[in-house]
């Protein structure tokens, strides 16, 4: 009896901190009003093979679907784009501008560990950054210890937003 009594409080402590990772941070509804309060304008942007192809080669990013949904007003394009961690996808909000990275932020986290990669301190590093000639961003991320497979998927849905965006501000010229 007096075992059960500290090891029940232990297993629901453990259980509870492993859940702590999950959840949905940010809806769409909220970053829309937050980041776009003066309303914003639904878009698609049709990926063609030859776009496919040169994201595998560039950013090393494997496009399967055939359009892309996404949200401008007044030159900044927010993207909503996942991206498996170590086993479950991550859903991030991407905020871009004329080639630059303004802001990402985790909207939802499905894994068990690597939630850190939401927290400001972190996301912060992305602030301002480009996609470089050789499909990398034009500065370093400084990893998280244990969230490694986070960090390497915001950086890849980071690169392949600042990709996204490119072809989107230049619909007839889409391959450069």
């Amino acid at each position: 009896m007096r075992l059960l009594r500290v090891v029940l409080p232990l297993i629901l402590l453990l259980s509870s901190a492993v859940a702590l990772g999950k959840g949905t941070y940010l809806t769409l509804p909220q970053l829309l009003n937050d980041w776009f309060p003066a309303g914003q304008e639904a878009r698609t942007l049709w990926l063609s093979t030859e776009q496919k192809d040169l994201a595998r080669e560039h950013i090393r990013y494997d496009l399967r679907q055939a359009r892309v949904k996404y949200w401008a007003h007044n030159g900044k394009n927010l993207w909503v784009l996942s991206e498996i961690g170590k086993e479950k996808p991550i859903t991030f909000a991407v905020l871009t501008h004329n080639g630059v990275l303004e802001r990402i932020e985790v909207m939802v986290f499905r894994e068990i560990r690597g939630d850190e990669i939401r927290l400001p301190a972190f996301t912060a590093q992305f602030a301002q950054l480009k996609l470089t000639g050789n499909g990398e961003l034009s500065g370093n991320i400084d990893g998280i210890s244990g969230a490694t497979y986070s960090v390497r998927s915001m950086e890849k849905v980071a690169k392949l937003a600042l990709l996204l965006d490119r072809w989107a501000a230049t619909p007839d010229e889409n391959l450069h």
